[in-house]
This record gives structure tokens, C-alpha cells and sequence, in this order.
């Protein structure tokens, strides 16, 4: 049986002088509807949310720690009149809790029963419809389970490279936890851009025989939250001089600039280290060459982790997560894997030199 609840919302009175649409966003929500229905033997669960303004854009993802919650990011959205927070049909998803983002983005979060990856899913939107007096609106749809066509295809078996059978590298994902490094016009945080790269990095390197210790490999402070830069900084490089055996030290980061015209990878080393050096160069040359990014080039600087690190350190400006285009390319896990793959064959490069 389909089961459906409706709340209209009425459109703010027009203030003589005030542009609404800025100063509430360029989009507000005037309406929401979910209902349960079943299709092809499957129950599922659809949700509208009307919005005022035109055309929008939205993005969808699921956060590593929170499995059973699904995310859709309405850029340039005001929740309006709609409640922030409503319980929904429990039978496939629990509740729906809706936040501002950052000054204009509007996060919707949907509690499903299971996490996301069981549960197949769709987001898109519609036009209005006088007819059901339905205005222009987003839908989501959820099903209860998924069929076993709609489970994303295994990746592809993970690129190795020679020269590294044994070779000892200490992998360093910049930022983590309360820290979320620079944030992209759209919302993607530094922090899991690097987490992502530096786990497709550990993979490689050892699918390629190293032995990887990371600072991290999840979303956590590696000295505590909330620590000074300096307390934080050191306990990442004690995590590399804990071993003497450590051979080099890559920390991974997204670069930021005022300016969104700002774009480009480049490398860092200290510049007392000979040894430094070549693995910057090593690196920068092979991201340039296997990605097609703007060479920014090898370059000295006396970041924390280089000076202090008791061996060969580098620290890795991918991309400008502050460029719109770019921003995009951090975010997308193809890319994410092709620059790791790019830093390995750089630190295999670096490892092979007589």
C-alpha cells in the first residue's frame, strides 16, 4: 500500500528594494513530499523537495564513517519554510535531516536502514507539473536492496611498478579530523582528497612490494583534535623517525589560492637535501607527464615535515582544490587513482637512480 505525506510551503512576500534570490540564495525550497511504492517487486522510498529559482545543481556522497547515510549537496540553496528535520517511513530509511553548508550550500541527509553501497539509489530532477501541482523539483529515490546488476564492477587490478620490492615509505595525508585543509568552491575538504590519493598510493606501492607506513588512513588528527600546527606537524614526522629503516617521507596536500584562475601541481623538498631533490623531481615530473596538470615545478620551502623528517621528504601540492576545474578532478576517484599511480612511478623512478 502507498503511503504519502505532503507539506506545501508558501513563497516569501517580495520586500520592495531586496533582491530575495540573494539574500536567501539563488534556490529555496517550497515543497516536499516523500512516498513509499513498490516497483517490479521492489519497495521503494521517493522524496521530492520543490525548489524555487530554476535549474540546480547537486551533488551526492557517502561518507566513510557514516556508511548508512546518504548526502545531497543542493549548491546555492536556502531551506526556506521546509523542517529541517523529518522522520520518514523507517521501513527503508529512518529520517531526513537538512543543514546549511558552508553560506549558501544546503546539505540533505537521508538515514537509511542499511548503508548506501546495499541499497540502490537515484537523484534527478523534475519539471513542474501544473497537472499534480507539483513546482520544479529534485528527486531521490531509494530502494529497499539492490539487484545484483546494479553493484559497481571490481576496479581494475592495481598498476605495480619495479625498483620498490622492499623499499620502506612513509605516506602523509596532509590534514584529517577537526583540520580540514582548504575547501573547494564546491565543498570538497583537502583532507579527503589526500586521504583518498594516499590510499591509492599505499595500494600501489604495495601491490609493488614496499613496505608503506601511513600517518593516517582515515579521517582522524594524528596527534589529537584540535592540537597546535606544531604538536600536530611533529606527531606525523615522529611517525616516520620511529623507524630508522624509513627511506623516504611523502606527505600528499591539495594546494589554495585566493584567486580561482590559480592552477597546477607542484613539489617541495628542503633545500639542504640532495636526496630530496631528485625524489621532488622524480615525482613532479611523472604527475606532469601521466596527468596532464600544469607544471608548477620542483621547488625548495622548509615546511615542518620536510625539516624535520630524519630522511629524503617531499610534500606534494596535487591540484588547486581552489580551482572550479580542478577541484573537479580531486573529487573524481579515476583521477585520484591516475596521480597515484603517478607519484609511484615517480618514487619508483627516484628508487632505480644509480
Amino acid at each position: 500500500m502507498t503511503m504519502a505525506v505532503f507539506l506545501l510551503v508558501g513563497m516569501l512576500v517580495a520586500i520592495p528594494g531586496v533582491n530575495q534570490a540573494q539574500a536567501a540564495g539563488a534556490h529555496e525550497l517550497n515543497y516536499f513530499n516523500y512516498e513509499t511504492y513498490t516497483h517490479e517487486g521492489r519497495n521503494w522510498l521517493r522524496i521530492e523537495l520543490g525548489l524555487k529559482g530554476g535549474e540546480v545543481n547537486y551533488t551526492t556522497n557517502v561518507r566513510e564513517l557514516t556508511p548508512k547515510q546518504l548526502h545531497v549537496v543542493l549548491e546555492d540553496t536556502s531551506r526556506g519554510k521546509v523542517k529541517s528535520d523529518i522522520s520518514l517511513d523507517r521501513k527503508i530509511a529512518k529520517y531526513l535531516t537538512m543543514r546549511q553548508e558552508g553560506s549558501n550550500n544546503l546539505d540533505v541527509m537521508i538515514s537509511l536502514n542499511k548503508p548506501v553501497a546495499d541499497q540502490a539509489y537515484k537523484v534527478y530532477t523534475a519539471d513542474k507539473d501544473r497537472k499534480a501541482k507539483k513546482p520544479y523539483r529534485l528527486v531521490i529515490e531509494i530502494a529497499a536492496d539492490k539487484l545484483a546488476s546494479e553493484y559497481e564492477v571490481e576496479k581494475p587490478q592495481v598498476d605495480a611498478f619495479e625498483g620498490l620490492q622492499g623499499r620502506k615509505i612513509v605516506l602523509d595525508p596532509g590534514h584529517g579530523g577537526s583540520d580540514s585543509g582548504a575547501i573547494g568552491p564546491n565543498g570538497l575538504k583537502e583532507k579527503d582528497a589526500a586521504l583518498a590519493i594516499s590510499q591509492n598510493v599505499a595500494n600501489i606501492l604495495r601491490n609493488s612490494g614496499a613496505i608503506v607506513t601511513m600517518t593516517r588512513d582515515t579521517d582522524v588528527d594524528v596527534y589529537g583534535p584540535m592540537a597546535s600546527d606544531r604538536n600536530e606537524l611533529q606527531a606525523r614526522v615522529d611517525v616516520g623517525n620511529r623507524d630508522a629503516g624509513n627511506q623516504i617521507f611523502v606527505s600528499i596536500h591539495c594546494n589554495a589560492f585566493t584567486s580561482p584562475t590559480a592552477h597546477g601541481t607542484g613539489t617541495y623538498y628542503f633545500a639542504s637535501s640532495f636526496r630530496g631533490q631528485l625524489l621532488a623531481e622524480s615525482i613532479n615530473d611523472a604527475i606532469v607527464a601521466d596527468t596532464g596538470l600544469a607544471d608548477r615545478g620542483p621547488q625548495t620551502a622548509r615546511f615542518y615535515v620536510l625539516k624535520n623528517s630524519n630522511m629524503p621528504a617531499v610534500l606534494i601540492e596535487t591540484a588547486f582544490i581552489s580551482n572550479y576545474q580542478e577541484e573537479a578532478l580531486l573529487g573524481d576517484e579515476e583521477f585520484q587513482y591516475k596521480i597515484a599511480a603517478a607519484i609511484c612511478k615517480g618514487i619508483s623512478q627516484y628508487f632505480r637512480m644509480k
